[in-house]
């Protein structure tokens, strides 16, 4: 058995933003004031964040999941 596993990597998207000033400098004062790495990292939390707590969302997912079965 292997002392250490290869690290999955995930597969990413590159993308293009315009955003607000005030917004970007808020997101950066967060990153830096809670060790967020990148602000890359922000977005991706923030998204999984939303995706976990949006209830109409999930129940979408649920109804789509069942009519492709």
């Amino acid at each position: 058995m292997a002392l250490l596993t290869a690290k999955k990597i995930n597969s990413k998207e590159k993308i293009k933003v315009e955003i607000d000033h005030d917004i970007f400098t808020k997101i950066s004062k967060y990153c830096e004031w809670s060790g967020i790495a990148t602000i890359n990292d922000f977005f991706e939390e923030a998204a999984t964040y939303i995706f976990s707590k949006d209830k109409e969302w999930n129940k979408h997912l649920k109804i789509k999941i069942k009519e492709s079965i």
